[in-house]
């Protein structure tokens, strides 16, 4: 694969803002609809959007959620692969702006109640959405103009941001009319084109012979899954990611069984864990995490999440509250040195089909544990976290096993160097 020559940047301080701007408007498009499609489905009035084709509201509110993440699943596999051949300038410049004609469509389909117009906005969004992979190999990009592990920690610090502000202004615009938050997220979109146009630089384009659809099917990020050296980081991801959305997605149903949680508890409970990811990953984790080689770094925040996650359901009141919120403290940890680990690592294979590798595998383990995890809440959700803790730390295990075929391939720690590096 001929990868693109990536370009010194001449202002990274305000390369970093974007890609940031970038990476919290992402996941917040991703969790904007959250509290605007649940009242509409819920309504005991039935409408053409909420019973389309006469279909069950709850089938259909689990296929809007859905559109989302599957687009993104593979915008990921496609997007970061691109932007190593034909520079991140222009394919993130054309995702964003397909970004904003899928919020657009989204708001016209919702306001004319054309659920299946709706759908089809979402899922052509998520693949936008997958532009979170060339964030994050911009990131990695600026280095050595800003150290690695604070530019992906800034970056994560982001993302973990976008699961509060998405739906607070989902929330607070959806007032004046159920189109309005989907107005407001592509007006936003504005900006990032705007800043991307004028701090990124266009790239040198290495020869290739290839078109489109030949690149597209010979170095999609899909294609790193049959890469050896990648087997331990594949298991690793995968795992983890499974585990993590086991948290995510059922400690609210564990809230609502055991604690009696109402949405406005849970709103602020996730608030709290939320400020917690992004303050870890901002603070600590941007200045500190290179002092840690990035695979013990790992391993630390996996020992520690999943204790965690298997304690919350054997607590109740204050002392669970706390270790829930305290959750944030290693998935800001986890989130950096994983990502810092890979970049230096792997670099070679390209940081857009890499960084594309590993988002498709965080959207996989969610639809894995999304239906899987269901089945097991049947016996009670706190089953669910306890296998999601077995799954967090399952990843650990493979962390070891990658940081064993490390030494035993180098005879020596050649990852022992500061993660920063």
């Amino acid at each position: 694969m001929q990868l693109s020559t990536q370009p010194q940047y001449q202002h990274p301080q305000l390369v970093l803002l974007t890609i940031c701007l970038i990476a919290l408007f992402s996941v917040a498009g991703l969790a904007l609809p959250y509290p605007i499609l649940a009242p509409i489905f819920a309504s005991s009035e039935l409408t053409s959007f909420n019973h389309w084709l006469g279909l069950d509201p709850t089938l259909l509110f689990g296929i809007a959620l859905a559109a989302s993440p599957l687009g993104i699943l593979i915008g990921s596999a496609v997007l970061g692969a691109m932007s190593d051949i034909y520079g991140r300038r222009p394919v993130l410049l054309g995702s964003l702006l397909l970004a904003l004609v899928g919020y657009a469509l989204s708001a016209l389909a919702i306001a004319a109640e054309q659920y299946l117009w709706f759908v089809l906005a979402r899922f052509l969004t998520g693949i936008c959405e997958g532009a979170i992979s060339i964030a994050r190999a911009i990131a990695a990009d600026l280095h050595p103009q800003i150290q690695r592990n604070k530019a992906i920690a800034w970056v994560n610090s982001a993302l973990h941001g976008g699961w509060l502000v998405g739906p607070l202004i989902g929330g607070f615009t959806v007032v004046y009319g159920t189109d309005v938050p989907f107005w407001v997220a592509a007006a936003a979109m504005l900006p990032c084109l705007v800043l991307v146009y004028f701090l990124l630089p266009a790239t040198q384009l290495q020869p290739n012979r290839l078109s489109l659809w030949q690149n597209l099917a010979a170095n999609n990020s899909l294609q790193l899954l049959r890469e050896p050296l990648l087997k331990w980081v594949v298991l690793i991801q995968l795992s983890y990611t499974i585990g993590l959305n086991a948290f995510y997605e059922f400690y609210p149903l564990w809230l609502v069984e055991a604690e009696q949680f109402n949405s406005t508890d849970i709103g602020l409970i996730t608030a709290a864990l939320c400020l917690l990811m992004v303050t870890v990953s901002a603070g600590p984790m941007s200045f500190w995490s290179h002092k840690v080689s990035a695979l013990q770094g790992s391993l630390l925040a996996i020992a520690l999440l999943g204790f965690l996650v298997l304690l919350l359901p054997q607590l109740s009141q204050w002392p669970a509250w706390a270790v829930l919120v305290l959750c944030g403290v290693p998935i800001g940890m986890m989130s950096t040195w994983f990502n810092v680990y890979c970049a230096n690592k792997y670099a070679a294979l390209g940081q857009g089909r890499l960084m594309g590798l590993l988002t498709l595998l965080m959207c996989a383990g969610n639809i894995i544990i999304a239906l899987g995890g269901s089945v097991i809440a049947l016996w009670g959700s706190g089953w669910t976290l306890i296998v999601g803790a077995l799954w967090i730390w399952l990843a650990g295990w493979f962390i070891w096993q990658e940081r064993r075929r490390d030494l035993h391939s180098s005879g020596k720690n050649t990852e022992g160097v500061p993660c920063g590096q």
